[in-house]
C-alpha cells in the first residue's frame, strides 16, 4: 500500500495570504449611518493602502438578519510580516487621505469615536488563506 505519507499529498496546504477578520455587532437602527461614516474613514484607509500595495484587498460585508453580529471587516494581506504595525505606512497613509478629502484629522477622529457608542466588537481573528495544491 506504500508510504502513508502518500494519503495526505492531496491535504498538503501552502499558507499564503493572511486574512484579519473583524466581526461586529452594530446597533441596527444605527447601520447605515455606521457604513457611511465607515466610508469615510476605514475604507478610505483601505483604499490607499491597496493603491500602495500594503494590503491586497479588503472588504465590508453586512448581514440582512436581525441577529447581531452584523457586520465583518476583512483585510487581506499578502503574508503574515505583511500585517506587522509600519509606522512609515502609516503615516503615508495619513498623508495622502488627508490631501484626497475634506475631513480634517479631528473630524474623523470624532468619527471613530462615535463608533464606540453604536457598535461592539464581537471577534478579532487572523486566518490564513489555504490553498490547495
Amino acid at each position: 500500500y506504500g508510504d502513508h505519507r502518500d494519503l495526505h499529498y492531496p491535504l498538503r496546504r501552502q499558507r499564503q495570504m493572511c486574512i484579519r477578520d473583524s466581526v461586529i455587532a452594530v446597533e441596527s437602527n444605527y447601520l447605515d449611518d455606521y457604513l457611511v461614516n465607515l466610508n469615510k474613514t476605514w475604507v478610505r484607509d483601505m483604499e490607499v493602502m491597496k493603491e500602495l500595495g500594503y494590503i491586497v484587498d479588503y472588504g465590508v460585508y453586512t448581514s440582512d438578519n436581525a441577529n447581531s453580529p452584523n457586520v465583518w471587516l476583512t483585510i487581506t494581506y499578502e503574508n503574515m510580516a505583511a500585517m506587522q504595525p509600519n509606522e512609515e505606512q502609516y503615516n503615508t497613509v495619513r498623508d495622502i487621505v488627508a490631501e484626497r478629502y475634506s475631513e480634517t484629522q479631528d473630524e474623523l477622529l470624532t468619527i471613530s469615536k462615535g463608533y464606540e457608542e453604536i457598535r461592539k466588537m464581537v471577534d478579532n481573528q487572523i486566518i490564513n488563506r489555504v490553498n490547495f495544491k
